[in-house]
């Protein structure tokens, strides 16, 4: 509501009669915070706050072993994106069990931990990502089966959870109590319907048209239940046949897991590290051109890579799916599976991506792909139609200075700010003259040799 002083009254009516009480007041005053997270009205691919500030997601999942030093790594490295899913092992908040182990009876000490937690998140402004139903708790004879733990067991078989009416009697009852429970929160940022859904039985058994229609009747009763609107998302596992379109037309948040040791091939099989990058923007570029909705992927990387997790071309990976996947048009960075892998130079990376995405306005600028020429180079950017920002690496040289990069725009003078993406500082300040529609800017001489490079560009006053 609008800020200043306030008054209301309630009234009751039942078959006792009427009632009502006396008039009270209150206040409401300007707030430090930007509110819920949804998808943005003016470009829809991002997402943005109640207050109409851009949000974009930077941050790793962390499933298990949960402490306070690992909070503290989020906000010191300004990630601002927490994912977690509801299941009985690991950490402060997952060692007491799952949400329901009795059927219709709601474990307390676990949600109170998650209470704490939303407590924590709030306090640095990092987003919640739940996974109300990981693909454990649906799965008896697949992979991680947990149905065991699951007192579903008790009203239907593993393969009709999705369409047992037993069953969705239970599920509204929970969804309504974690509704009330945790949706106020400012830190609870998507709701994940089911993680993995393709580890299900049901799944596995052809029960395909059941778990769709099941994850439509979810999206539909916390768009009706949900006073917050908080979004909605699913997902299936990493592996490339595992895009499945009729699930993104279903929620809020199209939402891939990236595994490319789960059958993404190789296109350029003497450079590893470049048909990595290739399958990053591919994999972002597809969800850009197919949904006019924020997508992300929702796990990625872990050990089922291209690359040893330990490896020299395990850092530079992930560092290269961070800028690729900024670059062409992803809501969030991928979020990394998992924590553990993570060295502290990835959490600088992560820390340094953070610094350049904190100033762009993505949920209210009309962003949309260019294609850049280069020689030797792969090279990305978003571009609205006075400002945008983009990322290029070589794949031919070990150093990216004095290349040159032509972009499609309008014509007029622009101020090219150049970042190092590798220790997050700022470099050049070029202005520099686009002419036939082609704004051509140069990488600059760098004191340290770099593959790539990040960039801003801005339109000033002619």
């Amino acid at each position: 509501g609008k800020t200043g002083k306030w008054t209301f009254q309630a009234y009751v009516k039942d078959a006792g009669g009427t009632g009502k009480t006396g008039i009270s007041n209150f206040d409401i005053v300007d707030s430090e915070h930007h509110g819920w997270i949804r998808p943005s009205r003016n470009n829809p691919h991002y997402f943005v706050h109640d207050d109409g500030s851009s949000y974009y997601a930077v941050g790793v999942y962390s499933p298990w072993r949960n402490n306070a030093e690992r909070f503290r790594k989020f906000a010191d490295h300004k990630a601002n994106f927490f994912a977690i899913w509801d299941i009985g092992y690991g950490g402060f908040v997952n060692e007491t069990g799952i949400i329901e182990e009795e059927l219709g009876k709601y474990n307390q000490e676990k949600l109170g931990r998650i209470d704490s937690m939303l407590s924590i998140l709030e306090a640095s402004d990092i987003q919640l990502m739940y996974a109300i139903w990981p693909h454990d708790l649906f799965s008896e004879t697949v992979w991680a089966a947990e149905w065991d733990k699951n007192p579903y067991r008790e009203i239907c078989d593993v393969v009709d959870v999705y369409s047992d009416e037993v069953a969705w009697k239970y599920q509204m009852r929970k969804y309504r109590y974690m509704i009330a429970r945790f949706a106020h929160s400012r830190s609870l940022g998507i709701w994940e319907l089911i993680n993995e859904m393709n580890g299900t039985d049901g799944w596995k058994e052809g029960r395909h048209q059941d778990a769709y229609d099941w994850v439509e009747k979810c999206d539909k009763f916390f768009e009706e239940n949900d006073p917050y609107n908080h979004p909605v998302t699913a997902s299936f596992s990493g592996g490339y046949e595992e895009y499945r379109e009729p699930l993104y037309l279903r929620n809020d948040i199209p939402n891939i897991h990236f595994y490319p040791a789960q059958g993404w091939a190789l296109k350029y099989p003497a450079d590893t590290l470049r048909s990595s990058l290739y399958n990053y923007v591919f994999a972002s570029r597809r969800f850009w051109d197919s949904f006019d909705k924020p997508a992300i992927f929702g796990e990625a990387g872990a050990d089922l890579h291209y690359f040893n997790t330990r490896s020299a071309e395990y850092r530079e990976d992930y560092h290269n799916g961070l800028w690729a996947t900024l670059s062409n048009g992803l809501a969030g960075t991928p979020v990394w599976w998992d924590y553990t892998v993570l060295t502290d130079s990835d959490w600088e990376q992560l820390s340094h991506l953070s610094v350049f995405v904190s100033d762009i306005d993505f949920a209210n600028l009309d962003l949309k792909p260019v294609d850049i020429a280069g020689d030797g180079i792969d090279a990305y950017a978003m571009m609205s139609a006075n400002s945008g920002f983009g990322w290029a690496r070589s794949y031919v040289k070990n150093d990216i200075s004095r290349i040159s990069l032509p972009i499609k725009t309008t014509d007029g003078n622009y101020a090219v700010r150049w970042y190092d993406a590798w220790n997050g500082e700022y470099l050049n300040l070029d202005k520099v003259n686009a002419v036939n529609s082609i704004l051509t800017i140069t990488v600059p001489k760098l004191s340290t040799a770099r593959k790539d490079i990040a960039f801003k560009i801005d339109r000033m006053p002619d």
